[in-house]
């Protein structure tokens, strides 16, 4: 006999299993936490600047259709570990000298896709407009602004660097 616990006794064969049993259940336990967060969406950490809106630089039209149409003429997207995503952008149209407008929004990435939008319900006769979705290849970021529409519009961003951190490239 191995092993004497108060009122226990226990063979080798006994105690070996419960080893068994005991790196089993450690084993499964570390997998559980080291596979935590990779179910969860990933975030990360990166400053992009628009270098094109659907192949033309900037400044340019924003899009192709009939009618006035605003220039673009410099846009920056920010991604927060946070899953915030930071757009600013400097525009003008027919009756609106330029301006620079910023707008916050959530993000979600899955394998090479982005979205970028709200992720709550809309509500009951709102207009909500379509979250945008894309890609993140490398350091580029290219997102269909107007998912749906009869006129795609397609923003280039470029990774920038970030003064103190070193090489431009995302922080996954």
């Amino acid at each position: 006999m191995l092993a004497n616990l108060p009122g226990v006794t226990l063979n080798q064969t006994e105690v070996q299993m419960r080893l068994s049993c005991q790196k089993a259940f450690l084993v499964l336990l570390v997998a559980t936490i080291g596979c935590h967060e990779s179910t969860g969406p990933r975030t990360l950490s990166a400053n992009y600047a628009l270098r094109a809106i659907s192949g033309r630089q900037l400044p340019t039209y924003l899009a192709t259709t009939p009618g006035p149409t605003a220039t673009i003429y410099w846009s920056a997207l920010t991604l927060l570990q946070s899953g915030k995503a930071v757009m600013t952008e400097s525009r003008a149209d027919t009756f609106t000298p330029e301006a620079t407008y910023t707008t916050t929004l959530d993000y979600r990435i899955s394998g090479l896709r982005i979205e970028i939008g709200s992720f709550q319900p809309c509500p009951i006769n709102a207009s909500c407009a379509a979250n945008m979705t894309g890609t993140i290849i490398g350091s580029t970021v290219n997102l269909l602004i107007n998912p749906g529409s009869d006129f795609p519009i397609n923003y280039e961003y470029q990774v920038v660097p970030v003064v103190g951190l070193g090489p431009a490239s995302p922080i996954i």
